[in-house]
């Protein structure tokens, strides 16, 4: 695998890639900072076509067409990726010029991939356009969930899949949906604590106005599921839309969501018996450096809470996003909220702009794909900071949008998107600079 420099302007690129989610629990970085590179500009990527693959007629009989199969190495287009270390990660990929999603592995630091998608799902999903939502533990532990885009059948249900082997092997169990009021399944969202105990969160119907919600969990690593919200529980108020859920043990969680008129401080529900019973929770007004007052108690202002992100085994420390726009607002505000209790009590802080792709490692080290204000000599950014979100400073001036995740202080990956192209770079200097690689699949 050749590596290409990205700092050449004016050069255009090859590699599609939609979002990253950033994966596993970071031990607290605590006084460890060092002098990092100063500012540096990025350019636009380098343009490299790889050679196509060889199109394989298929033996399927015609009624059900299944997708050509991988024999040689071909290039792959990065949608998503979850690095679980240093060279060993999860992506859903596609092959340029084919609608497939596939799932892929790579033990070499995402340069070279395994196709290691359910071989069932491929022959089931072929002709359609699938959409994939995935939760990659470690290296060996997945779960997936394939569904038709903009479709569901009450019939076929909603199918789990699971993996204990590194994607060699795959089983699957269905979600208890089947006597539920379920009109669809948007938004799915898997969360696992550890190998055996994880949630599914969807978006299941909607009733005169309401919203209603599915929470699923799982104590035998996705064998078998049971529905602890559904359309027909109402254990979760259903008067707004609702982000999604964590959860910090088998017992006690969070949901999160939109607030409404009637109730603009409502935004976080707890759970201290694993999701069957949901109180809201008080959640606080922020206060700060440059932050507008009564953003939860001005019933005029519309505000959603990101579902929190805890940074440290011990589930203790987590961050999470509250924005909020309309209004007496002049402009759309993003709060960035930190709690080091177990989401008791928060220290708030103005981010540096409303819209962009936060992250961070451990309590200290964080970055922030932004936007450039208009007229800027480049379009994007990416802002560093030191100490947790109290002063940001310019890493990269940047030719692309870019979603990030972080495995240590140093290292990164993004999927960064160019005039509506994508590609897979990554950095050694914590973002200060950045090289573009091109993605392979091996038969």
């Amino acid at each position: 695998m050749k590596h290409f420099s990205i700092f050449v302007l004016g050069l255009l690129f090859l590699l599609c890639a939609c979002s990253i989610q950033i994966y596993d629990l970071q031990p607290i970085i605590v006084g460890t900072n060092t002098p990092l590179p100063t500012a540096t500009t990025a350019r636009a990527f380098v343009n490299s076509t790889p050679t196509p693959a060889r199109e394989i007629p298929s033996s399927t009989p015609p009624v059900h067409i299944a997708p050509t199969p991988i024999s040689q190495r071909v290039s792959v287009n990065v949608l998503e990726i979850t690095m679980v270390d240093g060279g060993t990660g999860w992506a859903v990929g596609r092959i340029p010029g084919s609608r497939d999603k596939l799932v892929l592995r790579t033990t070499d630091a995402a340069e070279n991939w395994k196709n290691v998608t359910p071989s069932q799902v491929i022959y089931d999903s072929a002709g359609m356009v699938t959409e994939v939502t995935g939760c990659f533990r470690d290296a060996d532990h997945a779960w997936l969930i394939f569904q038709e885009e903009d479709s569901f059948d009450p019939k076929k249900g909603i199918r789990v899949w699971y993996t204990e082997d590194g994607g060699q092997t795959w089983a699957s169990a269905d979600l208890p949906v089947s006597g539920t009021s379920v009109q669809y399944f948007a938004d799915p969202k898997i969360t696992f604590l550890d190998t055996q105990t994880g949630w599914i969160f969807a978006g299941v119907a909607r009733i005169e106005g309401r919203e209603y919600n599915g929470l699923y969990t799982t104590y035998d690593g996705g064998k078998s599921w049971s529905a602890m919200v559904s359309s027909n529980t109402g254990n979760l108020p259903s008067a707004a839309h609702k982000n999604g859920a964590v959860f910090r043990d088998n017992l006690e969680g969070w949901i999160t969501g939109e607030n409404t008129m009637n109730d603009p401080s409502a935004v976080l529900w707890h759970t201290f018996d694993g999701g069957n019973t949901w109180y809201q929770q008080l959640f606080p007004e922020p206060w700060g450096l440059n932050i507008p007052a009564g953003l939860l108690s001005d019933p005029s202002i519309s505000c959603s809470l990101g579902v929190p992100k805890f940074v440290d085994f011990q589930y203790q420390y987590a961050w999470t996003v509250l924005k909020c726009s309309g209004g007496s607002l002049s402009e759309p505000v993003s709060i960035l909220y930190w709690t080091y209790d177990r989401l008791s009590t928060w220290r708030t802080m103005r981010l540096p702009a409303a819209e962009g792709d936060l992250s961070f490692y451990g309590i200290e080290y964080g970055w922030y794909a932004v936007q450039n204000a208009p007229g800027s000599d480049f379009p994007y950014q990416i802002l560093f900071t030191e100490d947790g979100g109290e002063n940001w400073r310019t890493a990269a001036q940047l030719a692309w949008d870019s979603r990030l995740q972080f495995i240590t202080p140093s290292i990164g990956f993004a999927i960064a998107t160019y005039n509506g192209m994508p590609a897979l770079v990554k950095t050694s200097n914590s973002g200060f600079a950045w090289e573009q690689f091109f993605a392979f699949i091996n038969p």
